[in-house]
């Protein structure tokens, strides 16, 4: 809520007495306050919501327990309880809350919304949008855990030094922002009290489980942990653009009951045709967009599908109807077919990726790449992640295709089939594929792509002396933060665990796309190879940039190898802060010498065909980031 400050001081001093009259404990080791929604981006405010966890390994009463901050207090009813581990939301009312989180809340305290929830007693809290104190106590008033936040300066019981402050790093909305605690990578249990700020993830003095963000829609709990799996299964790797349209028309053409595809944008006039055809052999085909990527090509694409009975759908923001698209970005890239096979991977679905042109006089296009798989866990998991992200009767943002004025293309849009072109050879014709029990991970943002004991984090943090880590990436960021920060400040976490891996005795080489890059941007691909290369005489590790196929390096993709294991982890990933922890975006880790050793040799020939010179200086910054 937007209070007035002096208000909000007063009614401060005035809680922060009545607090202090009464009991209080330490730091909590039974109920915690984990999160805190104070500026909602409804208008009035009503989804304003504190959630509350039980850290115990038994169910605790809550009845008569009390929740407030500087202006009002409410109690839970009789009955009341949180099981063991559990987690609630409390929030001023119910129906607001869920249509921005798409489920109800445990308890209302702000009238009755809907009557299936709870309702507290007491005068309702009014979280200010500038700072406030929350707390909770419980049936004898003793404090049980508080918390403060923004300008709030007094302090509280059981809270010492500064409050919790909303992460900004320059693309972040402030608004909507939840602040919520850092979790234990093992369980995702809160990390142990301490009543102050390092508990938040939010914490700018923690690089690694602090400097976080989270708004309503997310699905942390969910997706905390990565999906794996070793159940025998095949895998195929294609490689863009040599021969990655085949694969994925083969795919769509052999499917005969249904087709899932989620992904930032569909260009490519001639995997349409191939869409369009399954429809017409009464496939079911379903397609999520980013509705920012949404141009006349995409919108023809859809008018396609829908007159053919397939849906398209677009994940879009319209504030004046209070509805924020959920992810900064839907970039994540994956088709799932029959409910029976996966594709991940790097490339939308464009011509630059996945050119329809004969390859016998070669290609021009984006270097790129996809995993095909058939192992069962791992198309239930990318179903899990594809369901909770396309759900029109829980989110918002999910609106169909066609309910909008510009879904359209333009009058006497014509679509562009033209793509491809001539090179001197196509070096990698056939897809890889083998069928084994390999040991593979989903990894997505922004739930878990950040974490240190597994996805790429953790694959890296293996390296050792005498091992392999190679690198090709659209971009990688030189540091984080705002664009004025630096490697120390705001260090990115990918490319630092690169250099780190160096350090260890590793032999590390770092290849970024210089079609893109502009040479002027302090965090261009140019700039991170200079900060890599600095090291260069210490240690065995290097960067380059490189255009091998025409249009671009647009693969996300880490090759490790350590000893007589081979590792790839190939996905929508790019080296920016935004990627990581505003997008959505999946990958997968696959364990296996073969496939290694098939990227490493793509590798190998585009890092032989290398320079160190950004290709057009002209070229916007924005440009590099518009063809994710």
């Amino acid at each position: 809520m937007k209070s007035n400050p002096v208000l909000t001081l007063f009614f401060s001093i005035l809680l922060l007495a009545a607090l202090t009259s009464t009991a209080h404990a330490a730091p909590s080791s039974t109920v915690l306050i984990t999160a805190v929604y104070f500026d909602p981006f409804l208008t009035g405010e009503a989804s304003e919501a504190i959630q509350i966890q039980n850290v115990t390994a038994a169910p605790l009463p809550l009845a008569n327990w009390k929740v407030g901050d500087g202006v009002g207090t409410v109690t839970f009813p009789n009955g009341a309880s949180l099981n063991a581990g559990e987690k609630i939301w409390v929030s001023k009312s119910a129906s607001a809350f869920q249509s921005e989180f798409g489920f109800l809340p445990g308890f209302e305290y702000g009238g009755n919304s809907v009557a299936s929830v709870p309702d507290m007693t007491g005068s309702a809290p009014f979280l200010s949008n500038t700072g406030d104190q929350v707390f909770l106590k419980n049936d004898a008033d003793v404090v049980i855990d508080a918390m403060v936040y923004g300008d709030a300066a007094l302090g509280a019981p059981d809270w010492a030094g500064d409050a919790v402050q909303l992460y900004d790093f320059g693309n972040v909305s402030r608004e909507g922002q939840i602040l919520y605690r850092k979790m234990q990578e093992s369980d995702a249990m809160p990390v142990a009290d301490t009543d102050t700020r390092g508990d938040w993830a939010q914490d700018t003095s923690d690089n690694i489980l602090g400097k976080k963000v989270a708004y309503p829609g997310w699905s942390l709990d969910q997706f905390f942990q990565t999906a794996k799996s070793s159940a025998n299964a095949t895998v195929r790797y294609c490689v863009a653009p040599d021969h990655l349209f085949t694969c994925m028309r083969d795919e769509i053409v052999a499917a005969t009951e249904s087709i899932s595809i989620e992904i930032y944008s569909l260009d490519n006039a001639h995997i349409v045709d191939e869409i369009t055809k399954s429809l017409e052999a009464n496939v079911k085909i379903s397609v999520l967009l980013d509705g920012g990527a949404l141009e006349d090509q995409g919108k023809w694409a859809c008018k396609e599908i829908e007159a053919r009975g397939g849906e398209c759908w677009i994940m879009a923001s319209k504030p004046q109807a209070n509805i924020h698209k959920r992810y900064d970005n839907q970039h994540g890239k994956w088709m799932i077919i029959d409910h029976a096979r996966v594709a991940i991977g790097s490339e939308n679905f464009g011509d630059d990726a996945m050119p329809a042109d004969n390859k016998q006089d070669g290609t021009v296009g984006t270097r790129g790449g996809f995993m095909i798989t058939d192992n069962p866990a791992m198309v239930s998991a990318a179903q899990a992640i594809l369901d909770a992200d396309f759900d029109p009767t829980r989110y918002p943002d999910i609106r169909r295709w066609g309910t909008n004025t510009d879904d359209f293309p333009s009058f006497g849009f014509v679509p562009n089939y033209k793509d491809g072109g001539k090179s001197s050879s196509i070096p990698f014709p056939q897809p890889f594929q083998a069928t084994a029990a390999f040991p593979i991970e989903l990894v997505q943002c922004p739930d878990n792509c950040l974490r240190t004991t597994d996805a790429l984090l953790g694959m890296v943090a293996q390296t050792g002396a005498g091992d392999t880590l190679l690198v090709e990436q659209l971009y990688e960021y030189t540091y984080w933060g705002t664009g004025t920060s630096n490697p120390s400040y705001d260090p990115n976490l990918r490319l630092e665990a690169y250099i780190a891996a160096a350090k260890r005795g590793a032999r590390v080489r770092i290849l970024l796309d210089s079609f893109y890059d502009v040479f002027s941007d302090p965090r261009s691909n140019y700039s991170t190879c200079a900060y890599v290369n600095q090291f260069k005489n210490k240690y065995d590790i290097e960067c380059r940039l490189s255009n091998p196929m025409g249009k671009g390096i647009h693969i996300k993709m880490v090759l490790l190898q350590k000893g007589a294991t081979g590792f790839v982890h190939l996905g929508s990933m790019n080296g920016s802060e935004t990627s990581n922890k505003l997008n959505r975006e999946l990958a997968t880790q696959v364990e296996s010498m073969d496939a290694y050793q098939y990227w490493k040799n793509v590798f190998d020939y585009d890092w032989s065909i290398t320079n160190f010179a950004p290709h057009k200086q002209f070229l916007p910054f924005l440009f590099r980031r518009a063809n994710p």
